[in-house]
């Protein structure tokens, strides 16, 4: 069941929820066209649940209309698709890296990660302060906040590198004066932000509507991630460890079940972006997810409005995949992640080839049928849910941490999943991380991990190397980093650009 808190925003003026560094111009101008401000809201228990719920809905935007875009589309997984260089330019931009910063995708990016830090410090600060609240209830919120703080800032970092800094709700004088703080202040603050989130939240699942919420082993596993990308690989195991320990997590025993749309928030889903058909038009921040839409094989009818086949997955992905002695694909995990010549799926079957992928090569995770109008009733606003941290990375990221020998284990467990034998037992340690890579590819294609896997090898060149010999050949040094957002610095002249840009 969805999360009617979570996912049923407050019906009321947002106006000093959302001023902060990234939002347009013509939006910050506007005056509050009512009496609510963050004087007299912050009143009651209520406000506090309507508040924290806020943090949360960035997040929908974020994985719409960019993360996807982004961090899918530039890696060696996947090309655009769609309807050729024309369609949806601004992702040709970011699939061929002929990008700058005036590019619309690294604008929303950024702007809808500052959205969710401005919210969060809201709660923070103002959530103590409500005099009359469960305890219960006030820990939580708050803890839910320094996740969400912490887990857009981690998104931010990563993209790109040195970024504003606040940990305090600020003004509209002060979001046009701000300078970019270290990364390292960032990377700082986001194990603080998870410190805090994992003594205040629960230790336990959450029922009823209050299902979709983070707890306190949501804040473990994303401390593992963020120390995992620092290369602190102790501090990774360490966290990923006690996640596997307390046993409230497993896996799916099929794959597949991650992804459907009546199965969402399952045994395997430690944090998910909450999603409901909530009907309208195209919009990329509404509470629909529109990837059933976009990446759906095109003009196939397979989902409502027929299908725009984007974010095609690569003939070099779909090499990764273990074969027989035949050479048919044996990974279980296949069906359900990528579309293929010849599957079939409500009577229509996948051609050898169409407009947008040349190899007929479509994403599967988030297929909605068309017939699945109570999940999907305009192909703008499915139900479907993206997970963002499963238990299959705790488990891979305490793999990759512990290393050869004492990590086999846990990467065994996944490939068990997926109906392949162990893992090769006396690999060097170079040869185990490139096992653990292929194995996070495989297993998370298509949900906006790859890119940043590139980015965090200890190996230097390791991003330009794979890009290139998978055939990415624009890649260039200066892409480590995405550009500050031209927008943004128009109104700051304070921010830097990075290099290249």
């Amino acid at each position: 069941m969805k999360s009617s808190k979570i996912l049923k925003i407050a019906a009321f003026a947002f106006a000093y929820l959302v001023i902060q560094t990234s939002c347009k111009k013509e939006f910050l101008d506007l005056k509050p066209n009512n009496s609510v401000t963050d004087e007299n809201f912050y009143q009651s228990e209520t406000d506090a649940i309507r508040a924290t719920n806020a943090c949360y809905s960035p997040l929908q935007g974020l994985y719409n209309g960019a993360a996807w875009q982004i961090i899918d589309i530039m890696s060696d997984d996947a090309d655009k698709g769609g309807g050729g260089a024309s369609d949806a330019a601004e992702i040709n931009e970011l699939d061929n890296f002929s990008l700058n910063s005036f590019n619309p995708r690294i604008n929303t990016y950024y702007v809808q990660c500052y959205l969710g830090v401005q919210r969060a410090n809201l709660v923070i600060e103002k959530v103590p302060k409500i005099e009359v609240m469960n305890p219960t209830i006030r820990g939580r919120s708050k803890g839910e906040a320094h996740f969400l703080r912490a887990f857009y800032y981690y998104m931010l970092v990563r993209l790109y590198g040195d970024v504003p800094l606040y940990t305090k709700p600020i003004t509209l004088p002060e979001a046009y004066e701000i300078k970019r703080s270290s990364k390292e202040l960032v990377y700082s603050t986001i194990v603080s932000d998870l410190d805090s989130a994992i003594l205040l939240l629960p230790k336990t699942k959450y029922t009823g509507e209050d299902i979709g919420r983070v707890n306190s082993w949501a804040a473990r596993g994303m401390l593992a991630s963020v120390y995992l990308t620092r290369n602190q690989k102790e501090k990774a195991a360490e966290q990923a460890l006690a996640v596997i320990n307390s046993g409230l997590y497993s896996l799916n025993s099929n794959f597949g079940d991650n992804f459907d749309v009546n199965k969402e928030n399952g045994p395997e889903s430690l944090f998910e972006v909450q999603y409901r058909n909530s009907g309208g038009s195209f919009i990329y921040f509404g509470q629909g997810n529109v990837l059933n839409c976009w990446f759906a094989p095109r003009a196939r009818d397979l989902v409502i409005n027929s299908g725009y086949g984007f974010n095609v997955p690569t003939q070099d992905f779909v090499n990764q995949y273990e074969k027989d002695a035949s050479q048919k694909i044996k990974d279980k995990r296949r069906p359900a992640s990528i579309w293929m010549p010849g599957d079939e799926f409500d009577g229509k079957t996948q051609p050898a080839s169409l407009e947008g992928s040349p190899n007929g090569f479509n994403i599967r995770k988030y297929f909605v049928s068309a017939k699945n109008t109570s999940a999907d009733s305009d192909g703008w606003s499915c139900a479907g849910n993206v997970p963002i941290l499963r238990y299959a990375e705790v488990l891979l990221i305490a793999a990759e941490a512990l290393g050869a020998g004492v990590g086999e284990v846990y990467i065994n467990e996944v490939r068990t999943r997926a109906g392949l034998p162990d893992i090769q037992t006396g690999l060097s340690p170079d040869q185990f991380l490139e096992a653990v890579y292929k194995e996070r590819r495989i297993e998370f294609v298509a949900e906006m991990h790859r890119w940043f896997d590139l980015l965090r090898h200890p190996n230097p060149n390791y991003m330009l190397n794979v890009m290139k010999a998978a055939g990415k050949s624009s890649i260039q040094p200066k892409h480590y980093l995405m550009p500050i957002p031209q927008e943004e610095r128009d109104r700051n002249p304070n921010l830097t650009q990075n290099a290249g840009y």
